[in-house]
């Protein structure tokens, strides 16, 4: 019996992943349904849907979707810079790491929105909080996947980088950076959901403007369709940015 080519086993790949893709899809739709005949809390998928449509032609909608977004971007940008730039410190250095990493990987377990109340007079409403608590959120991923990506890496680069007589900054650009690229595409796409969920949160307790604040008054006037429309949406944003990067670190060899 002849082997399989490589790209015949490439597109079956795909139109597996298509076909499960569509079956989960069913499957919570399906479930969806039936959930929303059990408790009034849960709308069904036509109301969620005609809610959502409605909510995308509104200008006060659109604007408390703006406010969210531009606070996930800032968080996300904030979050994978600076945990990459202490993943690096953590990796590069035995002080560093024997030091820190210790009391990092327990702030890491720790709930983060406890911390809110801390935060909120020092920030106060709108940006500053939201951008603060969602950094909290998203910079561990990113800090411990490139700690442990740069502590991974095989000896033999080091030997490499020293037999070429490279500067500090020629072995970071040349042998670290590159060596790194899976770990540190891994830690930026779990950051983009925990950048969502710690700008919501802190939207859900003291903002004025945000989804957040959307789905908690539509929770409190009893608007559970436009409530489910509202997180349908950041679950729909979330998940396609994270399959893209997802497909993205597939791709890295």
């Amino acid at each position: 019996m002849s082997a399989v080519p490589a790209s015949g086993v490439r597109q079956l790949g795909r139109h597996a992943t298509v076909i499960g893709s569509v079956l989960v899809l069913v499957a919570f739709t399906a479930l969806w349904e039936v959930f929303s005949r059990l408790s009034f809390v849960v709308p069904d998928v036509a109301a969620t849907l005609g809610a959502l449509v409605e909510n995308l032609s509104d200008e006060t909608y659109l604007g408390h979707l703006r406010a969210t977004l531009i606070a996930v971007f800032w968080v996300f940008v904030i979050g994978v810079v600076l945990g990459g730039f202490l993943g690096l410190v953590l990796g590069l250095s035995k002080f560093a790491r024997a030091m820190f990493e210790p009391i990092l990987l327990a702030f890491n377990g720790m709930p983060k929105i406890v911390l809110y109340p801390l935060i909120l007079p020092i920030f106060h409403l709108g940006y500053g909080s939201k951008i603060v608590m969602g950094v909290l959120f998203c910079v561990f991923p990113v800090l411990i996947n490139v700690a442990a990506g740069v502590r991974d890496m095989p000896v033999v680069y080091w030997k490499l980088a020293r037999s070429l007589d490279t500067s500090r900054w020629q072995q970071l650009t040349s042998f670290v950076l590159p060596a790194i690229r899976r770990p540190l595409l891994t830690g930026i796409r779990l950051a983009v959901s925990l950048a969502t969920v710690g700008v919501v949160l802190s939207e859900f307790f003291a903002t004025k403007e945000g989804l957040g604040r959307v789905v908690l008054q539509s929770y409190s006037g009893g608007d559970y369709a436009a409530m489910v429309a509202t997180i349908l949406l950041l679950i729909t944003i979330s998940f396609v940015i994270s399959l893209l990067l997802w497909r993205l670190e597939k791709g890295v060899r």
